[in-house]
């Protein structure tokens, strides 16, 4: 397995780890909410939007509103937020 492939899963696994923990408590939540909480840049930045959907499909989340993003490099797009489905991952 190369360094990028390895840099890879180790993101996607911090991040979904961390998602979990953030759908337990009911929140609303955001990318941005899991750069606050340490998860740093993925390798690409597409990921993002991948790791959620993983969190989606595995019934851990729901999205639950969207706004545009306040970030330079986003230029307005898209932010989902996501809340965490009742009794997910129990």
């Amino acid at each position: 397995m190369t360094a990028a492939a390895v840099l890879e899963k180790d993101w996607k696994t911090s991040a979904l780890d961390e998602i979990e923990a953030l759908a337990k408590t009911g929140t609303t939540f955001t990318a941005d909410t899991l750069r606050a909480r340490g998860i740093v840049e993925p390798p690409h930045h597409n990921q993002w939007g991948s790791v959620f959907g993983t969190a989606s499909r595995r019934g851990l989340i729901a999205k639950a509103d969207y706004s545009s993003s306040r970030r330079k490099s986003r230029h307005g797009g898209f932010l989902h937020a996501w809340r965490g489905v009742p009794d997910a991952g129990n």
